[in-house]
């Protein structure tokens, strides 16, 4: 009832173009920096800051009583 597909024209086009995408690309320079850049320095640069944040900023340091002041007892469904 609805008919055959029509193919997207732009959709066509954009597949032909990531299939020839590496026929195209070139290290130059500038996409050399780049790279080094996005792939190399950041995350670097974000795991180092990760492992030099991790444990000072922990929420339990700033409790100073306990929440629940009754000695807990589990249930026998928490064994």
């Amino acid at each position: 009832m609805a008919g055959t597909l029509h193919p997207d024209p732009q959709f066509e086009k954009f597949n032909t173009a990531k299939e020839k995408l590496g026929h195209y690309f070139r290290f130059k320079p500038r996409s050399v920096l780049f790279n080094i850049i996005y792939m190399g320095i950041i995350p670097i640069g974000l795991t180092i800051s990760a492992y030099n944040v991790d444990g000072k900023k922990m929420l339990d340091r700033f409790r100073h009583k306990p929440i629940l002041n009754k000695e807990y007892v589990p249930r026998d469904k928490d064994l």
